[in-house]
This record gives structure tokens, sequence and C-alpha cells, in this order.
């Protein structure tokens, strides 16, 4: 079962659902204090600002030589003091990188990576200027994109808006299928003509502008210059909160050269647009193209080359030039300075200028021209809120307030249509409160491997409401075979601190009509006891009622506890549940006793050591017997290990395997 569905702003529709009862008035009161003394915090806040700077010297090459005392940095036309520089130069290996006084270098250099988005046009463009665009695409992937890149591909539907095919990622290859696979609708035809029919049904990706910008106003209107414009407009919003470049390489035909007319009334929204991009250090590299000769005979593409001049990037006119064009990209973002500098921060979303200089003369600078101060997070827009949490979801850096993880796990337990696989969390309840808050949103992720959301729940939840230190967050859904990733973001409604818990599922195959399976087990630890919060998301009138943990599992709750995170080391034994099915479903009475076995093998070696099992219990349900089992464990060194467990029918020789991650942690270091 694999449902069409978009990923970035699905999330908006999701339904509400009010978890708990109200905060009492003193805890209201308590609240509004912290608020103010949070909202005083704001004001007198100190940031580290970074900016990264490309300079070129009279001949446009890349300029190597400078130093930190060559800077001069002006913010609101006030003189700076640079406090941190570093320099960042490709094929370049005799440059020494100084060491400044960055704060957090750590962070800087994995921060500060470059960042590309592919950008088709694809309502400013025929089948040969797509084709063409995946091509240029793909050709600098291979020959320029370097390992530690990150990379989104997006494109613009004339039918449905922006499209996010994918987000910021270092997995390369998965960009390059995703560049090969897209469904990018050309709104020109081979005639020169619009030639998305008005009856055009959106399908796949192509839905997703209905989420992403659809729902918050002007951008609920599909297509059209000003709809691309606005849907631009709130992406470099949303980008201020990413540090680093984020480079833009828009392949298009462009806008027409009357867009920068006096009289155009799509003027003043192109110029914003290209303001509100330059100050997101959102550069734009535009690729015309225009790839007949009819079409070079046109007049120049002005409006691409205003757009690139404003926001810091390069316009190349002939796209057919790969290689020349992508050596002119890497050029200017594979050379870099990074300057810093402290500023006292408000929270008032005001604009700040930025202004670079170099004090030799003959060079060229190439910086962001400003940034605009944060907002509450009440304030933001529904595009940059909506895009924190996908990057939450799905970016491989905590670009966006994370401030805690917490462990996960998803279990597949049956071969049922209409629910067989188990998502369970584990929630320090009071370390969550103190990073994040009381009042939050917890947001329930299923992607496949498409990265399309095949399963969603959000549901309000106060955390203060709700007693104990150790919770276990559950909740069951319906999976077709393959591999999914599973997210569960918890994020303030009042500041947007977050915290996230992710992990992958492998959902088989049906299994053949004979002999018995063993599905993954349920990994225990006896004698605590847990509080468990199923989270199912909205009833629908006439659904069954949700499935509880005990449903598939039905172990003593007050005696176990499932382990989600690591265990501690010394542990002397680890329990499971396991559940055993028969193709045949025999009745209880006619099940046949199994036997089990044993072993433990250490991450990245062959080592196998068995292990010896006690059965603790026996439960039947319908085809299925749900085994209770305890594992002896050895002394075991702190890492990750593979349990494996394997049934096997005495009398047939029938036999199943499978297997459940452990991880064995320092003591006090369970919940990692």
């Amino acid at each position: 079962m694999k449902r069409t569905s978009a990923v970035l702003f699905l999330i908006c529709q999701f339904s509400l659902q009010a978890a708990s009862s109200a905060v009492d008035r003193a805890d209201q009161a308590k609240e509004k204090a912290k608020a103010a003394q949070e909202s005083l915090q704001y004001e007198v806040a100190v940031t580290v600002k970074l900016v990264q700077v490309h300079v070129t010297d009279s001949l446009g090459n890349p300029a190597r030589d400078l130093e930190m005392s060559d800077f001069v940095l002006y913010d609101n036309g006030k003189l700076q003091t640079i406090t941190g520089f570093e320099k960042h130069f490709l094929a370049a290996p005799e440059v020494k990188v100084e060491e400044g006084q960055l704060a957090s270098a750590r962070d800087v250099a994995s921060l500060m990576n470059r960042k590309f988005v592919l950008l088709f046009d694809g309502e400013r463009n025929d089948l040969a200027g797509i084709a063409t665009s995946r091509t240029a695409a793909l050709r600098f992937m291979d020959d320029k994109v370097m390992p530690t890149d990150e990379v989104a591909l997006m494109s613009y539907s004339p039918t449905q808006g922006l499209i996010l095919h994918e987000y910021f990622t270092s997995d390369h290859e998965r960009v390059r299928q995703a560049i090969r696979n897209a469904k990018i609708t050309p709104g020109i035809s081979a005639d020169g003509t619009k030639s998305v029919a008005p009856d055009h049904e959106a399908m796949g990706m192509e839905l997703l502008s209905q989420q992403v910008f659809g729902g918050h106003g002007h951008a609920a209107r599909p297509g059209g210059t000003r709809a691309f414009i606005f849907g631009l407009t709130d992406l470099a919003k949303a980008f201020r909160h990413i540090p680093g470049q984020k480079n833009i390489i828009l392949f298009t035909k462009g806008f027409g050269r009357r867009i920068l007319d006096p009289g155009s009334a799509d003027k003043p929204f192109f110029v914003s647009m290209s303001q509100e991009l330059a100050s997101a250090s959102s550069p734009v590299f535009t690729v015309n193209t225009a790839v007949e000769y009819w079409e070079r005979l046109k007049p120049p593409e002005t409006s691409l080359e205003y757009l690139s001049k404003q926001t810091g990037g390069m316009y190349f006119d002939n796209m057919n030039y790969y290689s020349r064009n992508a050596a002119d990209i890497q050029n200017a973002t594979g050379n870099y300075y990074v300057l810093s500098y402290s500023v006292a921060s408000s929270w008032d979303g005001k604009f700040h200028d930025i202004k670079v200089e170099v004090k030799k003369p003959g060079y060229q600078v190439y910086a962001q021209r400003g940034y605009f101060n944060p907002l509450p997070f009440s304030q933001l827009s529904p595009t940059e809120k909506q895009l924190q949490l996908l990057g939450l979801a799905l970016g491989e850096k905590a670009y966006f307030g994370q401030y805690l993880n917490f462990p996960m796990t998803a279990l597949p337990y049956c071969e049922s249509k209409e629910s067989n696989t188990l998502l369970i969390s584990e929630i320090p309840v009071q370390t969550l409160r103190e990073t994040v808050g009381d009042k939050t949103e917890l947001v329930s992720l299923v992607f496949d491997e498409d990265r399309n959301i095949v399963d969603s729940k959000r549901v309000e939840m106060n955390w203060a409401t709700l007693k104990g230190e150790r919770i276990c967050q559950y909740a069951a859904t319906a999976l077709a075979p393959g591999r999914y990733d599973c997210r569960l973001v918890i994020r303030s409604l009042d500041s947007g601190k977050a915290a996230v818990g992710g992990c992958a599922v492998e959902v088989p195959e049906k299994a053949a009509d004979t002999g018995l399976r063993l599905y993954p087990p349920l990994l225990l630890i006896h004698g605590q006891e847990a509080r468990y919060l199923n989270v199912s998301g909205e009833k629908k009138a006439g659904a069954p009622e949700a499935i509880t943990i005990s449903d598939v599992y039905p172990y003593p709750q007050k005696e176990f506890s499932p382990l989600v995170g690591g265990l501690e080391q010394g542990a002397e034994s680890v329990c499971a549940a396991i559940r055993c099915a028969w193709a045949s479903a025999p009745t209880a009475e006619a099940k046949p006793e199994v036997r089990f076995s044993a072993w433990l093998v250490p991450a990245g070696r062959d080592q196998k050591t068995d292990l010896t099992v006690n059965l603790q219990g026996i439960a039947d349900q319908d085809g299925t017997r749900v085994y209770l089992l305890e594992f002896e464990l050895p002394e075991l060194q702190p890492g990750s290990y593979s349990l494996h467990v394997m049934a096997e029918d005495p009398v047939t020789k029938a036999s199943s395997e499978t297997s459940s991650a452990l991880s064995i942690v320092l003591p006090g270091r369970a919940a990692d």
C-alpha cells in the first residue's frame, strides 16, 4: 500500500487534537513570568554572526592571499570588530587555514559546508529545456559536487507551484536518482504555447505545492510569474534560518525583459524577491535554458542577469557550455572566507545591512547584503515553521533548534493490511520539559524510499499534565513491504525548540504459505514499569479502536517495560516479547512446541556469542503465539550488537530467524 504524498507541508493539514487538560491558573502565571523572562533574555542576547565572503582579483580569479586584517565589515553602517576568520579554498592545499577565534569552531566547519539547491523551472521551459537541464544538473553533480556538499532538488510546476523533491542531503546518489525521476511538467509546448491543459491533474510530488505554499494567501494560486516570485520569496524567508550560503542553480528561460520596466506590475515583487534571496545568503546562479537557434536570436534575458547580480550569483546565457558553467559556479562557491563578529541580537525581525570591503584596491567582494533579526517562533510564517519541521524530520544536521534526541524503534508484527507495524519512542519527560517546554505539538511521520509521506499523525501535548519521568509513546500503522524512515518531532508551540526521535524499518514481503515465522522482538527490561501514551491521531467515524501495545505484545506491564534506548553495561540479561506465526493458523492446541536459540554479534565483526534462552511465558492470539523470553548476557563492552533469535519446530524442522539491534551503553546513558 503505497500512498501518493508530498513531503513538505502536508503537515499543515494534520488534524489538531487537544491532548490533556488546560494548565491551571497558577501554572499560567508561571508561564507568563517565564515568557517575560525569556523575552528579556532575547533582548540582551549576544549572537555570533558568520559571513561567507567570495573575493576575486582584478582578473576575476579567486583571491587566496587575504588575511583577517585585510577585511572591513559594517553592520548597519557601524564598523564591527572581526573576531574570527577562516579560509576555504578548493584545489589549494598549500593555503593554510588560520586558526581564528570563531565561537564553536567545531560547528562552523559543518554548518558552513557548501549547500546547493537545484531548481528546475517547469513553467518557463519546454521539453528540450528540461531535458538539457537534467543533463547539466547531473554533470554538475558528477564533476563538481564534493562529498561534504549538501544538495536539495526543487522544481516549479505550472499547475502546482514549487515542489520539493529532495531536502538538503549529502547522499548524492539519492539526489541523482531524484533528478532522473522527477516529473517536471513543461509549461511551453513545441509550438511555443502553454502546454498544460486546464483539467490537468497533479500527481505524485507535484501535489507538494498544495501543502508547501498553498493555503498561505497569494501563493495558493498556482501558475504564473507572480506565483513563482511569491513562492521563492517565502522560500528565501525560510532559508534565513539555515547557516551559510544556499546556492540556488536556477534552470529557466527567464521572466521576460519587461518585468523590469518601470510600469511593470510585477517589478516590485521581483525586486523584493531578489532582496529577500540576497538577505538569506542565497545567491542565484541563473542558467538560460533557451537551446534552439531561433531562441538565441531573441533580445538578451535581462531579468536573469539582474536576479543573479542582486543576489551575488552569476548568469549563464548558454546552458550548453556545461563544463565552463560548472567551473564558474565551482570557483564562486568553493573559494571563500568566513568572517565572524559579535552583535547584540534582538527578536524584532528588523533588517540589518551588511557591507564587507577589502582594504587593498583591485578586489571585488561578493557577500550577503544583510540579514534579518530573528522573530519569536509564534510570529514566523507558515512556510518558515514548516520548513523548520521538515529540517528537523529529514535534515542531516540540526539547523533548526534541535535540543534533544530520544530513542525510537519500529517493529513489523504481522501481515495485516489494516495495521502491521508498531512505532515506539522512549521520551524522558522531565528532560523534555526543561529543554523544549511543556506545551508542544507531537508530529509522527513515516517516509518511504522516495521521501513520500505514507503515514502522519499530529497531536498537541501539555507535558505538565503527565506524571512520571519515563513515557513510552507508541502508535500502530499499516505499511506495505519496503524500507521506511520514521520520525517523531516534539516541538514547542511557544519557542520552536524541538526534540527528535528517528529510526528505519524494513517491512518484509509476505511469508511463504507453510512453516513458521518470527517477527522482530520487542526488547524488554525486567523490573521497570513505564507509562504508555498511545498516539493514533484523530479517530474517524466507524473506524476500529486504536491498537494498544498490549494487543500486540501481551507481556506483564507491571513487571517489564520496553527497551528502546541502550542497555546499561553490566546488565546480566535482557528480555524480549517475540511474535511467532504459522501460515496455516493452527488452533492453540495444535501449535507445535518450538525451540529457541540466540546469539550476539558485535557490529562490524563475525564473532558469534551463543546465549542461554529462558522461556518466561506464552500468550496466544488467533494464529499467533507471543513468547516472553529471557536472554542471559555475558560481560559486554559498550557498543552496538545484533541480537539474533531462531525458532525451530523439532518435528517438521521448519525454522525462522529474526534479529534486533542491541546497544550497550555506560551507566546513566541508557536513554541516549
